[in-house]
């Protein structure tokens, strides 16, 4: 090992580069990916209104489940 020569400035040149691309790689792709995954669920009000916005229920299906959700609570 006639290179080295006690300078470790040549392997800093190459480590600190990779762990700026680890890092990088953890900024832009795990932490997105965490933040997905930690929504809250939907209440059931929520997906009642949900669905009667998408117009999945009618106008007096939606005032019923309403009363009920509502009445339980």
């Amino acid at each position: 090992m006639m290179w080295w020569n006690g300078s470790g400035a040549l392997v800093w040149l190459m480590v600190l580069p990779m762990m700026a691309m680890t890092w990088a790689l953890i900024a832009l792709v795990v932490i997105p990916w965490v933040r997905h995954g930690s929504e809250r669920p939907a209440s059931p009000l929520e997906g009642l209104d949900r669905r009667f916005a998408a117009g999945d229920i009618d106008v007096e299906e939606y005032r019923t489940r309403r009363a009920e959700l509502t009445r339980h609570s």
